[in-house]
């Protein structure tokens, strides 16, 4: 009888153990299942953020796109008069209806707050200020979310005294057949050179193998200007009020490299 009763009591344990384990078994799909929501999750939260990472990209203005996304913005913002704020005062400056990709693009970043902290980055006395960088973080950033592209070249107008133009990138490293005219999105400079003379003139002629034209020189003569840079860079606005100021920028104090030991921190808006 002992022996029978030993026999039925692990019979009944190994049952029970049975049951426990098919228990188990049941509880095991639930956990699978919060583990599918929490990979659909993942997957949904990706393909929006990859959504709005294509949806940017399409934003972005690029060599292939430049002149689409500046002609577009240009026909509906017609804007021609901004002015630069400085600690030295403000510069107003006509924008030129002839350049109207240079018009826009001018408007677009000013309108997306680019410039705003920008610096008077490099000042030569008796030639220009530039502008339209910084050494911020957010410079890059900014960039970023624009685009990295280059204007096509809208050269129709000369370097005089208070003409504002785009620098064009460095190309002394590109052989001369794939050098091109076309500017740069964001850098910019002011002519800040005074009255010339015949004399003068001359001399520019024979250092940069150059013609300056009889009706140019009447205004070199007046007003004043760099006319060697004529025909390389896009000028597309000029200043009508604030030339002082330029001047007071043009005579800070500078290193080396022709940047202003004091920072010239600059912001533009849109007077209309």
């Amino acid at each position: 009888m002992k022996h029978i009763a030993l026999f039925i009591f692990i019979i009944i344990s190994l049952y029970s153990c049975n049951d426990k384990t098919e228990k188990k078994k049941i509880i095991k799909p639930k956990e699978e299942t919060n583990i599918s929501s929490t990979i659909d999750s993942n997957w949904i939260r990706d393909s929006i953020l990859i959504a709005k990472e294509i949806e940017l990209k399409k934003q972005l203005i690029t060599n292939d796109n430049v002149r689409e996304k500046l002609s577009k913005f240009g026909e509906n913002n017609k804007e021609t008069r901004i002015k630069i704020k400085t600690k030295y005062g403000a510069i107003k400056i006509k924008l030129y209806k002839d350049t109207p990709l240079h018009r826009a693009n001018f408007l677009m970043l000013i309108k997306k707050g680019y410039f705003d902290s920008t610096l008077f980055y490099r000042v030569i006395e008796n030639f220009m200020i530039q502008g339209g960088n910084s050494d911020t973080d957010d410079i890059g950033t900014k960039m970023k979310n624009i685009g990295h592209y280059e204007i096509p070249n809208e050269i129709k107008h000369i370097h005089k005294r208070g003409a504002i133009a785009m620098a064009v990138r460095d190309q002394s490293d590109t052989p001369k057949r794939f050098r091109h005219r076309n500017s740069s999105a964001y850098n910019f400079y002011i002519i800040q050179k005074d009255a010339l003379s015949d004399r003068y003139m001359d001399k520019i002629e024979k250092k940069y193998k150059i013609k300056i034209p009889e009706k140019n020189r009447a205004i070199y003569r007046k007003v004043g200007g760099n006319p060697h840079l004529d025909n390389q860079y896009t000028v597309f606005g000029e200043v009508y009020s604030g030339l002082d100021v330029v001047d007071k920028i043009a005579s800070v104090l500078v290193d080396e490299y022709k940047r202003p030991k004091k920072d010239i921190y600059l912001t533009i808006e849109i007077l209309k």
